[in-house]
């Protein structure tokens, strides 16, 4: 603080950290007569010396005895830390000889330490999968040190922290890269906040989904359907989810929602007796829309409700592809070719029965060794090959096998073969019927093999004799 003469009483305000030096005008040895090369009455006179104290409340900051110089002026100056004053009102008092003057300084409260977030630098967009750094400026517009911890998080999951100190007015640029950022597309918020502020921006995340996002809501509508078919659901949407970038190109979750109005997808089941311009003759399975650039809100998938649980399994599969793009033929080959068959299952589910009491473990065993052998064959129509396993129930199964010692469903009289309907709708029962074990494994490749074979061997037609149906297949 720096006074100049004296003065009447009045205010004035000093920063904490104020403080001045003792920088005087006059010192307090100096002697007028001394000076000879001026006249005594000249600009070097000076008056009797006066008593000069300075004092800051109960506190003195000069108490000394001041030669003033013939025209009566002089700078008193006196230094104190503003900080040891504590906030508030002080009152300063200058005594010089018989004369006094007063002034009250306010000492302001530090601002304590603030951290604030004054720039934020992103990208305007980020692919899916791509990385994204994320810098932020921030600065303590407090007038003490501090330190604090900074969040910085994109969407609503990813988070990082960083641990800043600065002095007052300090600031410091952070800098956090987040990899493989996977979010729906569409602007996310990006936000940086300290304890006392929070700043925010936004990015574009492109998403290579036509649907723009990863996940799409599902609503079911199973109302047609006998039994609890949730599970089998639940494995279909899975398999694309297993799947999706290896034949899609983009990742996908289904997600089950209880509203069709919510739905991106709409999965209904009913009977489908027409499916685009297909041959109108022909029974379905299932008819779904066809995904072309854009998708329509909702699409939709129909599947027939009484097929087996395996058909419908590979049926709903083959329709969800359609809802997201893929057309016959595209892959995965053997679940989106336009006709069920055995060579679009992988496994084939057969489910063996006996049309009264167990199935003979001779009989079980022929029909393994049958199957057996297209399962080693090299010349399965498709590119998959032919596996199949064995179900307990024919709910379960792709096809049926049917074990009848007295049957006479395929033959009125005489044992023999035939394929007629299984219990559910598209169903394929193979019955063997009132015949000798040693030809059963013949019998079972004779009703496969004109399916899974492009040309028919000759040993499994009917012009096999006896003994080269017995042999088969060596």
């Amino acid at each position: 603080m720096r006074w100049g003469g004296l003065a009447g009483d009045g205010g004035g305000s000093a920063g904490e950290d104020e403080s001045a030096g003792e920088d005087e005008s006059a010192g307090e040895d100096e002697s007028a007569g001394e000076d000879k090369s001026a006249d005594e009455n000249g600009a070097n006179a000076t008056l009797d010396p006066v008593r000069v104290a300075v004092r800051v409340g109960d506190r003195t900051l000069r108490d000394e005895n001041r030669s003033v110089p013939a025209n009566g002026s002089m700078t008193v100056t006196a230094a104190i830390d503003a900080a040891s004053l504590g906030p508030g009102d002080h009152k300063i008092a200058v005594t010089v000889g018989e004369a006094s003057a007063t002034r009250t300084v306010t000492v302001e409260e530090a601002r304590a330490a603030t951290f604030a977030v004054s720039e934020i630098e992103v990208p305007k967009s980020v692919g899916y999968g791509e990385t994204l750094t994320i810098a932020a400026t921030v600065t303590n517009v407090g007038d003490v040190t501090g330190n604090q911890t900074v969040e910085i998080r994109y969407g609503t999951e990813a988070t990082a922290n960083r641990t800043v100190a600065l002095d007052g007015g300090g600031e410091a640029r952070l800098s956090v890269t987040f990899g493989d950022v996977r979010l729906d597309g569409g602007d996310h918020p990006v936000t940086v906040a300290t304890a006392n502020r929070t700043r925010e921006r936004a990015v574009t995340l492109v998403h290579p989904s036509p649907y723009g996002k990863t996940t799409i809501r599902l609503f079911v509508d199973d109302g047609a359907v006998d039994r609890n078919v949730s599970g089998v659901v639940a494995g279909a949407t899975s398999y694309w989810e297993r799947n999706d970038e290896r034949y899609l190109g983009y990742p996908v979750a289904y997600e089950r929602v209880s509203e069709a109005d919510r739905a991106d997808v709409v999965l209904r089941f009913d009977s489908v007796e027409r499916c685009g311009v297909e041959d109108g003759d022909a029974r379905y399975f299932g008819c779904a829309d066809l995904l072309v650039d854009e998708p329509r809100t909702p699409m939709t998938a129909t599947v027939e409700p009484n097929i087996s649980d395996a058909e419908m399994n590979a049926t709903i599969i083959h329709e969800l592809g359609h809802i997201q793009g893929l057309e016959h033929g595209e892959e995965p080959a053997g679940l989106m070719a336009p006709t069920s068959n055995l060579t679009t299952h992988r496994p084939v589910k057969i489910h063996l029965r006996a049309e009264s009491g167990d199935v003979p473990r001779r009989v079980e065993d022929e029909v393994a060794e049958g199957l057996d052998y297209f399962a080693a064959s090299e010349d399965i129509a498709g590119s998959d090959g032919f596996a199949w396993e064995f179900v307990d129930s024919a709910r379960e199964a792709h096809v049926q096998i049917t074990y009848d010692d007295r049957g006479d469903v395929c033959f009125a009289d005489g044992g023999g073969s035939c394929t007629v309907d299984g219990e559910y709708y598209g169903q394929r029962d193979v019955r063997l019927e009132e015949m000798d074990d040693e030809v059963v494994a013949w019998h079972v490749g004779a009703s496969f093999g004109s399916v899974l074979f492009d040309e028919v061997p000759p040993e499994l037609t009917g012009e096999a004799d006896r003994r080269e149906r017995e042999e088969w297949p060596g």
